[in-house]
């Protein structure tokens, strides 16, 4: 199974099938937080939560986690 981080970085180069796997693994999340609202809203703010889900990916820039990953991968690794 692929890291979340891997699939962000496939979805966000246009890989549908990295796309949709991510997709997959927020639905229970997004279910959850659609449960709160009305009945009559509760599909479109499902459809609403995967089109931000969708463009949180593309916004993504992998140059802001890098330096947190190496700074903790000797950490890691040392214990």
């Amino acid at each position: 199974m692929e890291s979340l981080f891997d699939l962000t970085l496939k979805a966000k180069a246009n890989d549908k099938a990295a796309m949709e796997a991510v997709l997959l693994r927020f639905q229970p999340k997004i279910r959850r937080l659609s449960n709160n609202a009305p009945r009559a809203w509760k599909e479109d703010m499902e459809q609403e939560l995967y089109i931000q889900l969708i463009k949180a990916i593309h916004r993504f820039e992998i140059q802001e986690i890098n330096p947190q990953w190496n700074f903790s991968y000797p950490i890691y690794h040392a214990i």
